[in-house]
């Protein structure tokens, strides 16, 4: 059935839009761009994120058609490139015990229909035989990042994000996943409560890290 499906509705690779045969995720031309090493970045809270991509591109083309335009095929190569990177970095750390990501609202994700950084999460969760849990929630009517300016986005103090319970965090290492880490004050914000709440420690990574971080 699914090759039928291909037939008359190809799917595309994300970066380049040029039909893809059923099994793959993305075309062989665009595979073999992607960088050989993950990069990696401090967080100003001391964690690292560890992202297979820089926010540009094909890859910002290919991360917003996943998030604002329906293309949710998009997000299972992004999370195959993102476990790629958490083995490439983590591999001597791989004890986390419980894989999380960056909550959305519920008003939020009623508009857009998923959380694109939960999906993630789960899809990597699942490769890695991890169990995954939403150990953060997020109020509704947060500000939006995305509308944010770079600056604007440095200077937003976000309360907005609180923890679900404590007991399930408690001496326990989390690998917490994020989409798109712009400035860090997201996963920043998030990791710091985790550990407030008894976290042992946090690993932290996304699908792409912007080309302004760090500059």
């Amino acid at each position: 059935m699914n090759r039928l499906l291909s037939i008359f509705y190809p799917r595309k690779c994300p970066y380049c839009s040029k039909p893809l045969k059923h099994d793959m995720t993305e075309c062989l031309v665009c595979r073999a761009e992607f960088p050989k090493v993950p990069r990696i970045e401090a967080l100003p809270t001391g964690e690292i994120c560890v992202a297979p991509f820089t926010y540009m591109g094909a890859v910002r083309r290919a991360i917003c058609d996943y998030k604002f335009n329906g293309k949710k095929f998009n997000g299972y190569s992004l999370s195959e490139a993102v476990l790629s990177s958490i083995k490439d970095v983590y591999y001597k750390d791989m004890g986390f015990e419980i894989i999380t990501c960056v909550p959305m609202s519920k008003d939020r994700k009623n508009e857009r229909g998923f959380n694109q950084s939960e999906f993630i999460a789960k899809y990597v969760a699942e490769q890695l035989g991890k169990p995954f849990e939403n150990l953060l929630c997020r109020d509704s009517g947060a500000a939006v990042q995305h509308e944010m300016t770079y600056k604007e986005r440095i200077s937003n103090n976000d309360d907005s994000f609180h923890i679900v319970s404590s007991d399930k965090v408690r001496g326990k290492k989390l690998l917490l996943i994020d989409d798109i880490m712009t400035t860090g004050t997201t996963l920043s914000r998030c990791s710091t409560i985790l550990r407030e709440s008894g976290a042992e420690r946090v690993f932290c990574a996304s699908v792409a890290i912007s080309k302004e971080y760090g500059i």
